[in-house]
């Protein structure tokens, strides 16, 4: 018999997962995230994952991706085809037109909704009518003004529902597997971790995650944050120094379909280095899927802190520091920590 811990933890495992792929279900991962949070008792995320799904009812404090959705207003000729066809051929005669000008809606609809409005748009009828003078049919037809929603803006909020809700399942999955060994992780790895990226001048990385962490200043988890992500980006430049941009000894996206290695695939060289290290099969595969979920989880969170719309707070700091001393811990305590100066076939 699975605990609540041990039933969500799996959930939480397999959202990532299709997160992670290329044609992820979005009501799906709302859907398991919405159990998932039932079976922990956790009320306030439930609250979220209901109203995604159902929609926000009148009333409701909306998110900030939800409050304002862009759109424009426009008037539409009524009536049958050959009216419309008549106005439209009328229009092109015309040195000037009506300017559209812009509007906004609160979107309270639920996840059906917005998938579709995704896929076509929306028009939103005003209720207010005029008529229109064809000249050249010396008649006039009927009006109606509409607001004009684009597909774009509700793809754009499914993006958003996307992101929030893979960090969400990256900190809880960390908190729920690692969270109560928090403090033995930091006491197993911070001797053996320091000293060694102290030798090689990345400490620096560390003082600010440890600073930040004790800090009731959102700046100062902010830097925690970058200060994560950078230590991930030095530690690979230092690990890995083979010159050359390929990794022919394993499959990726690289050319003749090997793995990339050039400079900004920091990931791709941690992985690299942990198969020149003989960290191969079960071991090897779990140590890159971590290292991943835990990189792409700080880009997420750096990413929407950059355009000001959701701060850093200190358990997404918390969440990122631990995840990164326990990738590091495992990188340098399973390896020797020397760098690969030029890489060969492991025997």
């Amino acid at each position: 018999m699975h605990s609540p811990q041990e039933e969500a933890i799996e959930i939480f495992h397999s959202v990532l997962a299709s997160l992670s792929g290329a044609s992820a279900d979005l009501k799906i991962a709302l859907r398991q995230c919405f159990l998932a949070c039932q079976i922990l008792g956790w009320e306030e995320r439930l609250s979220w994952f209901r109203h995604e799904l159902e929609g926000y009812p009148s009333g409701t404090e909306l998110p900030w991706y939800r409050k304002e959705v862009r759109g424009r207003t426009e008037w539409i000729t009524l009536g049958g085809l050959r009216t419309i066809i008549a106005s439209v051929v009328d229009d092109s005669h015309r040195t000037s037109e009506e300017p559209s000008s812009s509007t906004s809606m609160e979107l309270r609809a639920g996840i059906d909704w917005i998938l579709s409005a995704a896929q076509t748009g929306h028009i939103e009828p005003t209720g207010q009518k005029s008529t229109k003078y064809i000249r050249f049919q010396d008649q006039y037809v009927e009006t109606a003004l509409i607001e004009r929603f684009d597909k774009q803006v509700f793809q754009n909020v499914l993006k958003t529902i996307e992101n929030s809700v893979f960090i969400f399942v990256s900190q809880a999955y960390s908190t729920l597997r690692y969270g109560s060994a928090l403090q033995d992780l930091f006491q197993a790895y911070r001797t053996t971790v320091e000293v060694k990226l102290t030798k090689i001048g990345l400490n620096g990385h560390l003082d600010t995650i440890q600073a930040g962490l004790k800090s009731d200043n959102p700046q100062d988890w902010r830097n925690v944050m970058w200060s994560c992500r950078d230590i991930l980006h030095d530690l690979a430049k230092y690990l890995w120094s083979d010159p050359r941009d390929t990794y022919e000894l394993l499959q990726g996206k690289g050319r003749d379909n090997k793995l990339d290695v050039s400079d900004n695939s920091y990931i791709n060289r941690l992985t690299a280095y942990l198969h020149q290290k003989g960290l191969t099969g079960a071991t090897g595969a779990y140590l890159k899927a971590e290292t991943e979920r835990i990189y792409y989880s700080i880009a997420k969170l750096n990413d929407l802190d950059s355009k000001a719309h959701s701060e850093i707070t200190q358990p997404d700091a918390r969440t990122a520091a631990l995840g990164t001393y326990f990738i590091l811990g495992e990188l340098l305590t399973r390896t020797d920590g020397e760098p690969v100066l030029e890489y060969h076939r492991p025997t």
